[in-house]
């Protein structure tokens, strides 16, 4: 019986070290997929003056880096029920293509938990694990493909040089102060709009009808976001905090509050 019980706690912990090494293998790859993207900078992308004139006084640069890591820390609400979860979070979003892989790590239930959101070549993922193995949130598909291009356009803010090299996203500006940005994903397009004040920083965003997963639905639902603590990461003048929410019937639920601590682009 002892011997039993010693070969299946083997195996149980050879099975967790195994898929463990698996997804943290898939995150590495995502993530190589960003930074190894070299396409040519563009000479000019067509952006309104508002935009161009917001990423210039930001830092950002045309033929600037081709990728930027930042990191951050951030509280996270899975369930407006339960308490929210601290997370230190990596993020390697490309400038000159819709990619990005953002990996937050924190515990939950006592267990270390990891999530990736990311798109990359235009198709969306969203995946959470304890421990690395438990699967507790997955997601794949044309609605996890624009709604994970519509996360990589609430980054912009954020990276001025993604705002004047990135060819495949297109602006347009609807009113004073009010822009709306569009990328494509694999199965099609999304936009996010972007809110300017009177002295032209970026301060707030919103998108109509990102896909939220409820239960086993996912429903078109009002996101917004908010930017402020404008500080100074070396030459970049960027939003160091933010805050989203979906917008519900009952009201606002703001799943997240982050801050970055880090911002390092390409060398």
């Amino acid at each position: 019986m002892l011997l039993m019980l010693i070969v299946g706690l083997a195996g149980l912990a050879a099975y967790v070290w195994f898929e463990s090494r698996n997804f943290e293998t898939m995150i590495a790859g995502l993530r190589e997929r960003v930074i190894a993207a070299r396409e040519p900078a563009a000479a000019a992308v067509e952006l309104p003056d508002i935009v161009r004139a917001y990423a210039m006084r930001a830092g950002g640069s045309i033929g600037g880096p081709a990728f930027v890591h930042l990191r951050h820390r951030a509280m996270l609400v899975t369930d407006q029920r339960r308490p929210p979860t601290n997370i230190d979070a990596d993020q390697w979003l490309a400038t000159r293509r819709t990619d990005l892989v953002w990996v937050g790590r924190g515990s939950m239930f006592g267990l270390p938990v990891a999530v990736i959101d990311s798109v990359v070549d235009g198709s969306g993922l969203l995946e959470a694990r304890l421990a690395g193995v438990l699967p507790v949130a997955k997601g794949l598909g044309a609605d996890f493909d624009k709604g994970e291009l519509q996360r990589y356009l609430s980054e912009l803010p954020v990276h001025p040089d993604a705002i004047l090299n990135n060819t495949q996203l297109r602006w347009r500006q609807i009113e004073d102060g009010l822009v709306e940005v569009s990328g494509t994903s694999q199965t099609g397009p999304a936009s996010v709009r972007l809110f300017f004040d009177a002295s032209g920083d970026i301060i707030s965003l919103e998108a109509a009808d990102r896909p939220m997963t409820v239960g086993s639905k996912i429903v078109p639902t009002l996101w917004r976001g908010q930017f402020s603590k404008y500080k100074q990461f070396g030459r970049y003048r960027i939003p160091s905090y933010g805050e989203v929410s979906w917008v519900l019937p009952e009201g606002p639920f703001t799943y997240w509050k982050g801050e970055i601590v880090a911002y390092e682009p390409e060398q």
